[in-house]
């Protein structure tokens, strides 16, 4: 196993937070958590599209650590457990109840060329980025987060067998987690991107904010 999943635990699960967590008033209910595509606007590297969207369904100001560049796997800037980590000491001893995240997009295009082949070693980056994924929702369970809503992948990229491939991790790590966990699937839209192919424009980031508000409304979950 790979020095960074043995020690995922050192990272994120931290015992000094074995406090009950009680939610603090300078704390949003909600929280999002992840890459570029839950931090970026218009095409561009950005701050805040999905969160502006979510923001204007729910009539509130959601908190976003979402990171440009971000992936489960250590990569070139802090992974998604480790931006976890970073929010859960910011904030401690409070936790959000729902936790809005994504991540893995940025794993597969760091392998590219082998999952637009879709080989053996684009599932291996897969596999290993959803054991982490699997891990991280175990440790929000353990802080006391209540509900998980994981936004998937959506075609793009020219990558439909790797998205195919992503999507059915993630489904089968978010309904084995103990934690709430719903995914938002977005394979089924149509997602405008911008100059790089991948980020998505406005408009996209309208339909995958809606996506996530269909699950949250679909399954009760407070947001």
């Amino acid at each position: 196993m790979p020095t960074h999943l043995r020690e995922f635990g050192l990272l994120v699960c931290m015992t000094a937070m074995s406090t009950v967590p009680v939610l603090s008033t300078g704390m949003s209910s909600t929280v999002l958590v992840g890459d570029s595509i839950m931090a970026g606007r218009d095409g561009v590297w950005g701050i805040g599209a999905i969160n502006k969207y979510l923001n204007q369904f729910s009539g509130q100001k959601l908190d976003n650590y979402a990171l440009i560049g971000s992936s489960l796997h250590d990569g070139w800037v802090k992974s998604v457990p480790q931006v976890y980590g970073d929010m859960r000491k910011k904030t401690a001893p409070a936790v959000p109840t729902t936790i809005v995240l994504n991540g893995g997009g940025n794993d597969v295009i760091t392998v590219r060329d082998d999952c637009w082949a879709f080989n053996d070693k684009c599932r291996k980056q897969i596999d290993e980025a959803m054991d982490i994924a699997e891990k991280l929702l175990l440790c929000m369970h353990d802080d006391g987060v209540e509900h998980v809503i994981y936004l998937g992948f959506y075609y793009a990229f020219n990558m439909t067998e790797a998205v195919d491939y992503g999507m059915e991790g993630i489904k089968r790590v978010c309904e084995g987690a103990p934690i709430d966990c719903h995914v938002a699937d977005a394979r089924n839209l149509s997602i405008p991107t911008g100059w790089d192919g991948i980020h998505p424009l406005d408009e996209g980031y309208k339909r995958l904010s809606t996506r996530i508000w269909e699950v949250k409304e679909a399954n009760n979950i407070p947001i």
